[in-house]
């Protein structure tokens, strides 16, 4: 299974993720991510620094949308880029809808449990290609296809 493709838009940048479970989907959204910032797939030397964050969200498409907006916070503040995840995700309600479903019931808050290690920007071969000002909710879907979680971001630019 591909990790990410990066996709053209009119005036900002997107990719597609995928994952096997919601941990390597935002594990796979990060790397996207990053290969928009720097043009290519990021190779990150072993992390320097490492730090634990734990993240909540109304949904669990707020919290990908969280988790990648945290990632690019350190990188503009810090100049930290992620050379390791380990992610645990809990969502204590239903599962994301499968594709053509709709919204469901109310249901307790996901959240995100991170252990990651970071590499300053220093550190690495690459040079930012790309500013990214910010991750976006537009159209933003988390869907479930036969077994393979998958989700469109869109970021601008």
């Amino acid at each position: 299974m591909k990790r990410f493709e990066i996709i053209g838009t009119t005036a900002d940048a997107g990719f597609v993720a995928y994952g096997e479970n919601l941990e390597a989907l935002f594990t796979h959204a990060a790397a996207a991510m990053f290969a928009i910032i720097f043009g290519q797939e990021l190779q990150v030397p072993d992390p320097d620094i490492a730090d634990t964050f734990t993240l909540s969200a109304v949904d669990i498409e707020s919290l990908l949308v969280d988790f990648l907006s945290e990632l690019l916070w350190r990188f503009d503040t810090d100049l930290l880029v992620p050379a390791t995840m380990n992610l645990s995700i809990r969502t204590p309600g239903e599962p994301p809808r499968e594709p053509g479903g709709g919204g469901g019931p109310e249901r307790a808050r996901p959240t995100l449990e991170a252990r990651a290690g970071f590499a300053p920007l220093e550190r690495l071969a690459q040079r930012p290609v790309t500013d990214v000002k910010a991750v976006t909710m537009h159209n933003l879907a988390i869907v479930r296809d036969g077994g393979v979680f998958s989700v469109k971001v869109i970021l601008d630019i």
